[in-house]
């Protein structure tokens, strides 16, 4: 019996952990603004500048949102000199 007891809570955390990253996956995907960072990427990369231009907001929300995609892994950056681009991680 203990044996199973091992396998149900494996189970039950695994369970826990899949739950956990669908949540913060829709989180991410629950602001209008962040989807429209998303369109726009699609595009083609742009640094936070081009994106708080293009969307109409403040360069320090266009951050906040792109921080939360990057932390989600839904976004990447690429370093070049003084100029932080984003990417999408997956472009399909």
């Amino acid at each position: 019996m203990d044996i199973w007891a091992g396998v149900t809570n494996g189970l039950t955390a695994l369970l826990q952990e899949v739950s956990q990253l669908e949540a913060d996956f829709c989180f991410a995907l629950s602001d209008p603004t962040r989807l429209l960072m998303i369109y726009c990427l699609s595009e083609g990369p742009r640094n936070v500048t081009e994106l708080a231009h293009e969307l109409g907001v403040a360069q320090p929300t266009a951050s906040r949102h792109l921080k939360i995609l990057r932390d989600r892994g839904l976004v990447f950056t690429v370093r070049q000199g003084t100029t932080v681009t984003y990417h999408l991680a997956d472009p399909r």
